[in-house]
């Protein structure tokens, strides 16, 4: 809800965690682009602005994160990294390339039948996110995508392991969990059978930290492009909603506990809407039906008639 201090406080971390990362004290679209020509260069950076221009307008912070994590994963790796395969580990234990990130940014995909275009940034800042740690903390040894460790199984070492050896196992993009290689208690380790693990500390690279500081650091104010300025010619906020639709959400708020300061509606425009939504602290700070009142703000603003009229339906609207 407004002036949630647990949320308040997770912003305020989350701009400290940008301004350590990217240098950036103020957390702006403006700001954030600005880097990202000197980063990625000038035509990168308007490739990523044109495809976080497809994304709906309030998933416009998945954009926006990934080019930070794109910004500082260039800084950490150069924009070499921009111009070679990605590799991945795969389930197997094998190491498999992908896709060269220049020509994913070009296309706007990385697999076109499952991806709607513009998606690729995310896939992007997890590719950046996940090489910058292998650089950091080296190749890891084993990927498992879920909590790590299972039922605290050892992950099979690599048959030149040796005692006092420190590896990882990746846990997801950008994050790893330390492995440090054990004699076996008794044994002199000459050898594979003498060798144990023991798992250390889950450690998190600051190119895939970055992503989700700037989306709370920014999540008080609707996500306008470079560009875009409130309420004038060519804001996509300020289009106008449906009177109805409109006036039925308040109502419900009003009934289920909101108060005028949070609303400030009816609203006319969807700017006027996501924003009293955001001062709402809405989905994390409302529980119950409110979850399915969230879903018809976003259905309203994104102009998805079914699931708005789904959702309504459901609030009895």
């Amino acid at each position: 809800m407004a002036g949630d201090p647990g949320l308040e406080s997770t912003r305020r971390y989350s701009i400290a965690e940008v301004k350590r990362i990217l240098g950036i004290a103020d957390p702006t679209i403006d700001r954030l682009f600005a880097r990202a020509r000197a980063a990625l260069g000038q035509e990168r950076a308007t490739q990523c602005l044109e495809l976080a221009r497809l994304a709906p307008l309030t998933r416009r912070h998945v954009p926006a994160s990934a080019i930070a994590s794109l910004v500082a994963g260039s800084v950490v790796l150069g924009t070499e990294w921009w111009l070679a395969p990605h590799e991945e580990l795969g389930d197997d234990r094998e190491w498999a390339a992908r896709a060269i990130p220049e020509r994913v940014l070009t296309a706007g995909h990385d697999d076109a039948e499952i991806e709607d275009g513009g998606s690729c940034l995310a896939t992007l800042a997890e590719w950046i996110a996940d090489d910058a740690a292998t650089k950091q903390w080296g190749r890891p040894i084993d990927v498992f995508d879920g909590p790590y460790p299972p039922n605290d199984s050892a992950p099979p070492l690599p048959h030149d392991a040796r005692a006092g050896d420190r590896l990882t196992v990746a846990v997801g993009p950008g994050c790893r969990v330390m492995v440090d290689v054990v004699a076996r208690e008794g044994h002199v380790a000459h050898g594979m059978s003498h060798l144990d693990s023991k798992f250390g500390e889950r450690v998190v690279h600051d190119v895939a930290l970055v992503r989700s500081a700037w989306a709370m650091a920014t999540s008080g104010a609707p996500v306008r492009l470079p560009g875009e300025m409130a309420g004038r010619h060519g804001d996509p906020f300020s289009s106008k909603l449906d009177a109805s639709d409109s006036r039925s959400l308040f109502e419900w708020a009003v009934a289920n506990g909101a108060n005028g300061r949070e609303l400030a509606g009816p609203w006319r425009t969807k700017d006027a809407l996501w924003s009293a939504r955001l001062r709402l602290g809405l989905p994390f700070s409302r529980p119950g039906a409110w979850l399915t009142f969230d879903e018809a703000v976003v259905a309203l603003v994104d102009d998805d008639e079914p699931a708005l009229s789904a959702a309504l339906a459901d609030l009895g609207c």
